[in-house]
């Protein structure tokens, strides 16, 4: 039997009323950088330690929306946004945001007494006794957690806006799933039928290109199957939401860009999704089969054309599109928006390994030593956020749970300096390790093993193009002769199965090795 929220859906005001807000780009404050959805990446300590290094616009996790009108406890996993209230403690014309006091229990801790996050959702509450049973109460009751707040410093929602993305090919339910979102999260200030919490906007996610989208029949496989039935949830949030919350979509290219039916397809999308209501529109450069290891360069060519498609029919020089996709530097920043003639440039795997490239140098041009510090800089910074604000379980699992998330980003922080300490690597990736002690004492063995090298350029993290992350699946040459070629074995090898694809790489080796003994023997004679 399905179980939905105890607590009445959000009311929406008379639509019939005539209200005049600003475009919805207005209201995001114009953003030029911007944070992807990304599914227990897009945490809470991580966006607040991108929005310190230059991210304006955050999004969060992608939410199922079936999976979240079912189950309280699954929105309390998943849901990391909380209501906004004015204070007299505010600084002038801004707002605060308040969390469950379970998780206010945790700012200002002594490492000493409390050194864990454990795995599962039930150490917040677990927390909230153990921490304030040392001051006044000795044994809280359930309503007097829910009645105490704790401050929650995300920022002002006018300065830094914040998109909750939902998942699902059901209009109804994403409406439902919306309006619990709305709901949980409405300031305790606000008259009733009005919103005014943190949450920006809702976006449908049309990108997702993993296996377990096709399987929910949502992501970019709802839009290959039909752009209609996208079309139907847009216009359902539209005519029933607050007009001040916008509605967006994050879509991939279709496939045969360049050919007239691909053409066509990108064209029908953008043009079919405007006239549905949506607000804004983020296209990512790759086709739904580009992912993972057969990943390819962002198509900002397709995108520049989606830019000037969505401008030409909604009739408004600037409606808003966001690029995503081919950023691997800061530089990248600046060229893709050039480039693509987009509002703003969005970034996840870079940005998962870099929180600050939005305004940091680029890799290329620092020496390797301040690479290294730069990346421990990020570890330190994100462990003090997650000590304020731990991040939710969320689709982690009880094994792990929010942990998890924070070894995750630790991991692709240090990605390249892990690869050279395979036993500290090991540690990281140990199920037993689990505290953000431990996490400090890691960095702190890690620091010290890096403070005795004495040349850097040595080191195989000193090249930042082929130790990093984010080239993981990607060619790690830079050198544009190496890297088309690169390219043309991934493209020969893509459609292959796994066993054919060990098969022509062996016979690739061979060959490569007989045209190197040719090539001696030549020299000798």
């Amino acid at each position: 039997m399905r179980k939905t929220t105890s607590t009445p859906l959000f009311a929406v005001s008379d639509k019939n009323k005539e209200i005049s807000i600003p475009p919805y780009w207005t209201r995001l404050n114009e953003p030029k950088t911007v944070m992807a959805p990304m599914v227990a990446q897009s945490d809470l300590p991580f966006r607040r330690l991108c929005r310190t290094h230059g991210t304006d616009l955050c999004y969060t996790q992608m939410i199922h929306a079936t999976n979240f009108i079912a189950s309280e406890v699954f929105q309390d996993q998943h849901l990391d946004v909380y209501p906004s209230i004015t204070s007299d403690t505010c600084e002038e014309g801004k707002s605060i945001y308040l969390a469950p006091s379970c998780i206010n229990s945790l700012i200002g801790f002594d490492w000493d007494e409390w050194k864990t996050v454990k795995p599962q959702h039930e150490y917040l509450s677990t927390l909230w006794e153990s921490i304030d049973n040392k001051d006044e109460k000795q044994n809280p009751d359930e309503s007097s957690k829910e009645n105490k707040w704790a401050v929650y410093k995300e920022g002002d929602d006018k300065v830094n806006p914040l998109i909750v993305q939902l998942a699902g090919h059901d209009p109804s339910t994403m409406l439902e799933a919306a309006k619990i979102i709305l709901q949980r999260t409405n300031s305790p200030n606000a008259s009733e039928g009005e919103y005014i919490g943190p949450v920006s906007g809702i976006d449908i996610n049309c990108g997702c290109p993993q296996g377990i989208a096709r399987k929910g029949r949502y992501g970019a496989f709802l839009m290959e199957e039909s752009v209609d039935i996208v079309c139907d949830i847009i216009s359902t949030l539209r005519e029933n939401l607050p007009l001040e919350v916008g509605i967006s979509c994050k879509i991939r290219l279709p496939q045969g860009i360049g050919t007239p039916s691909g053409d066509a397809a990108l064209k029908e999308r953008i043009t079919k999704l405007i006239d549905a209501g949506v607000e804004l529109i983020t296209v990512h450069g790759r086709n739904i089969k580009e992912n993972k290891t057969k990943v390819r360069e962002a198509n900002w060519k397709a995108i520049a054309e989606a830019v000037k498609i969505a401008r030409e029919h909604s009739g408004d020089e600037n409606f808003p599109v966001i690029s995503n996709g081919g950023i691997e530097f800061p530089s990248d920043v600046t060229r893709c928006l050039a480039e693509t003639g987009a509002s703003a440039v969005m970034s996840s795997e870079a940005l998962l390994e870099n929180p600050g490239i939005f305004d940091s140098e680029d890799d290329l041009k620092m020496s390797p030593e301040a690479l290294f510090k730069r990346q421990l800089s990020y570890c330190n910074e994100y462990i003090s956020w997650c000590v304020e604000f731990p991040p939710l379980p969320g689709s982690l699992g009880k094994v792990g749970g929010s942990f998890n998330c924070i070894r995750a980003h630790i991991f692709k922080f240090l990605y390249r300096h892990l690869e050279e300490q395979p036993d500290l690597r090991a540690r990281l990736g140990d199920n037993q390790f689990q505290t953000i002690q431990e996490t400090r004492d890691l960095l702190k063995e890690l620091e010290s093993r890096y403070s005795n090298v004495e040349n850097w350029d040595e080191l195989k993290s000193s090249n930042a193009i082929k130790s990093s992350w984010y080239r993981r699946h990607r060619d790690a040459i830079n050198s544009s002769k190496m890297r088309v070629r690169g390219q043309k074995v991934e493209s020969e090898l893509a459609n292959l199965s796994i066993e054919d694809k060990k098969k022509a790489m062996k016979l690739r080796l061979k060959k490569l090795k007989e045209q190197k003994s040719s090539k001696s023997k030549i020299t000798l004679n």
